[in-house]
């Protein structure tokens, strides 16, 4: 095996690591927080319902045809995982599983960042040394990761990071983010109802 293969292994290693650290970290912060747990009560965590999840998906596949223009779609929680992921019809095969790429990047990424979408993240990468956090930007890729334009962070209006979703298949990214916008825009109203819980 040769120095670079076995230094791109150990530094996507070490990236997997941190990342998992900063959660574990994130959680036991939180949970020392005075009142955390006031009165033996446990911390709530809101999920993004699949029927929301349904039905940004299907308006940002909508507002992408109006336009002329046929993508797919992937929703993901705040942890990166999958929701759900939509092929439209006549979408590129490859934009099946970029749209979920492009999600899970704003999920993991954007809040790291201090971002709410995989094209700022990109940005940030660009600007500030190529890097994740503190973390230089291995050379090769990060399975899952994709920096480049058509995910978004879905908030409920108090903040908090429920999700993200991703779009693959206009002429340009930011386009697929326009699409993106419209989806989490339809979904408003739930994301408002979330923070009664």
């Amino acid at each position: 095996m040769s120095i670079a293969i076995s230094r791109w292994i150990l530094i996507k290693l070490v990236i997997q690591n941190l990342m998992a650290l900063v959660t574990s970290l994130a959680i036991a912060f939180t949970a020392m927080a005075p009142g955390a747990f006031a009165d033996g009560e446990l911390t709530i965590e809101h999920r993004l319902p699949l029927q929301t999840a349904l039905e940004a998906a299907t308006t940002a596949i909508t507002t992408c045809q109006q336009q002329g223009v046929t993508i797919s779609v992937s929703v993901v929680d705040q942890h990166g995982q999958s929701i759900l992921k939509l092929q439209g019809d006549g979408a590129a095969p490859h934009t099946f599983n970029l749209s979920e790429q492009k999600a899970y990047t704003a999920a993991a990424l954007g809040p790291l960042q201090g971002v709410t979408s995989t094209g700022e993240v990109g940005a940030k990468l660009r600007l500030v040394n190529q890097a994740i956090g503190e973390l230089a930007l291995p050379s090769a890729p990060i399975d899952g990761i994709i920096p480049i334009p058509g995910g978004v962070i879905i908030k409920t209006t108090n903040g908090e990071v429920i999700g993200a979703i991703g779009i693959s298949g206009a002429s340009t990214g930011y386009e697929d983010e326009r699409c993106a916008h419209a989806g989490i825009s339809a979904i408003k109203g739930a994301l408002s109802e979330s923070n009664k819980a």
